[in-house]
């Protein structure tokens, strides 16, 4: 996530865990917010729902007005949420700037405002029958809310004014890990014209990502009471577990040494809004784009209690599904959840209860080792110039490393620009003597949300079985690298040192974002002198490309796995557009002489 807000300085019992640091951090998009501005004057009608299943990052602009300051959406930083994906609301603009520049300014913050809703032709005899309904829960995994900050809902009279329908605060509530859900009557006469809007808003402090709010399940609409709090909709809650052992990212090679030993079971969360027993049945499968490896479920039948979560777990996965003997595949797979659980397609006449039924996450078989999801909801850091931290890893055949992949996220006052000492070890305990590489780099600022920074190695450093990748930073004060708490956790492999002796620093619960990168595949039939010659140009891009040298075909694929273009080459340089693209990364496979490579492109 991409908000960042400082939580809390460590106790001082120890004289290394003193010197963490820990913010929190939440999804921003772009937009541009502009005070006062016209809004599209096209009004939507009843009835209205949205649980934010059908879009990421940003909400639905067929449902939302999207500015800089609007929610953005989040599948991780909800607990237990009653479907994937939720609006938060913090301090945090959805650009990652702050609403305020004085430290302590409370106020307004995220917004999340209705598209108007014509409510003109409304019989009066139904005035009494509108409600909106919600779920909402305080920090979730984000920034604890103090007792004076706010979560407000407010609505737009035929006067223009915001009226507030309902609100709760930081003491009115002590669980932050709960969705609570709530009913409003909106019964006022006052409210029934053609331009109603509706909106949730935060209040709280305004320099960064404290006093978090999770929104989910947004219902408006009339024939409604306040004991209409039951849907016939069964939903998955978060996306698939990683089904790798210790990492969510290795070379197949590495993979393949020790197959069964790797493999555990993916599980996915759900929920039953309906207030009676629900049967599903669920289905798992692995696959990338041209085949399935496996199913490991196919309509596996489970009951669903009412308003309880669950988490369903597959079948074993079979290491059969993986070739033993290949030793230079790069491969993209989905791990892909989806349950037939009768629900509606067409509920209301409007809406499509099934989008929340399937989620997918994705698995590399790559150059990347990697303890981390891709995302991080908070940010860990030293605060000690000289301050050096090491991230153990543990391979299962020597290989080489030629880059490190640091995800450094931009706080206030910013590292980017700063100098800091990358160093790999052998091992840390023997001091200088364990270093096999030391390097100055500058900290290079993110190009966005999650975005990795690649630090290219002088000369490519060869590891056997247990190695430390880390830095050494070069100024006091908090130096971040982006830490993902929402997956599962590899204890005891973070170590810090302040003063000449490595401690083990256990208390930071998450994986931190350093990423080894393990080049010269070529040695075990990657192809590289075939692809010598052969780039993709500019990256990052507006959507158009070049491919430069001459290959067979390649292949378009977004970040999900789903192929989007099938190119042939044109001479020695082609041209590739892709329409309407998304910004975010897409893989290109390049096929040549009967080896394949893929280029990673950033798509801006």
């Amino acid at each position: 996530m991409f908000i960042f807000a400082l939580i809390f300085v460590l106790c001082m019992s120890f004289q290394a865990f003193s010197q963490w640091k820990f913010r929190a951090i939440d999804e921003k998009g772009a937009g541009a917010r502009t005070a006062g501005e016209n809004r599209d004057s096209t009004k939507i009608t009843l009835p209205f729902w949205d649980d934010f299943s059908r879009t990421n990052y940003l909400p639905d602009s067929t449902h939302w007005f999207i500015d800089s300051g609007t929610s953005t959406i989040s599948s991780t930083l909800g607990i237990e949420p009653p479907t994937v994906n939720v609006a938060v609301f913090d301090g945090w603009n959805n650009l990652g700037v702050p609403y305020s520049d004085i430290e302590l300014e409370q106020g307004a913050g995220d917004s999340l405002v209705s598209r108007f809703i014509d409510l003109s032709s409304i019989n009066p005899a139904l005035y009494g029958t509108l409600h909106i309904s919600f779920f909402w829960e305080k920090m979730g995994r984000g920034e604890v809310p103090d007792d004076p900050d706010s979560i407000r809902l407010q609505v737009m009279d035929q006067n223009k004014n915001w009226q507030t329908v309902w609100v709760k605060t930081g003491a009115d509530v002590q669980e932050t890990n709960v969705f609570f859900q709530e009913i409003v009557p909106l019964t006022d006469a006052g409210y029934f014209h053609d331009y109603f809007q509706f909106r949730f808003q935060s209040f709280g402090r305004l320099s960064g990502g404290f006093d978090t709010w999770n929104i989910d399940y947004v219902y408006l609409n009339i024939n409604r009471n306040a004991s209409d709090l039951s849907f016939e909709d069964r939903a998955l809650t978060s996306l698939p577990g990683t089904w790798l052992t210790k990492y969510t990212a290795m070379p197949y090679d590495h993979f393949i040494i020790n197959l069964e030993q790797n493999l555990i079971l993916p599980d996915v969360g759900v929920y039953n809004l309906d207030d009676q027993v629900q049967p599903v049945e669920f289905h798992a499968l692995i696959q990338d784009s041209t085949k399935i490896y496996d199913k490991m479920n196919e309509g596996t039948p489970y009951n669903l209690a009412p308003k309880v979560h669950s988490v369903i777990t597959t079948q074993p996965i079979d290491p059969a599904a993986f070739d033993k003997n290949a030793d230079s595949l790069s491969l993209m797979l989905e791990t892909k959840f989806y349950i037939n659980s009768g629900d509606s397609a067409n509920w209301l006449g409007k809406y499509d209860y099934r989008t929340n039924d399937t989620t997918t996450t994705i698995v590399m078989f790559d150059e990347e080792l990697a303890y981390d999801d891709g995302t991080a909801e908070w940010a860990a850091g030293l605060s000690q110039k000289a301050a050096i931290l090491a991230y153990r890893y543990i391979i299962p055949k020597p290989d080489a490393i030629t880059e490190v992949k640091i995800y450094f996220p931009e706080f206030s006052p910013p590292t980017s620009g700063k100098v800091f000492t990358l160093v790999i070890w052998d091992d840390i305990f023997q001091y200088r003597e364990g270093r096999l590489l030391t390097e100055q780099h500058t900290v290079k600022k993110s190009d966005g949300l999650n975005r990795f920074t690649t630090y290219t190695l002088g000369r490519p450093v060869v590891v056997t079985d247990t190695f430390y990748v880390g830095y050494e930073q070069s100024v006091s004060g908090f130096f971040p690298v982006g830490l993902d708490k929402n997956g599962r956790t590899e204890k005891g492999n973070i170590f810090i040192n302040l003063g000449g002796a490595w401690e083990p620093s256990d208390i930071v619960d998450g994986n931190l974002m350093i990423r080894p990168v393990f080049g010269f595949k070529k040695a075990v039939g990657f192809g590289d002198e075939v692809f010598r010659g052969v780039s993709v140009y500019p990256n990052p891009s507006y959507g158009t490309f070049n491919i430069r040298g001459t290959f067979e075909r390649a292949e378009i694929y977004d970040i999900l796995g789903i192929k989007l273009l099938d190119i042939n080459a044109v001479d020695e340089t082609t041209q590739v557009k892709l329409e309407n693209a998304s910004q975010g990364l897409y893989l290109i496979k390049i096929h040549k002489e009967g080896y394949q490579k893929t280029f990673k492109m950033v798509i801006k």
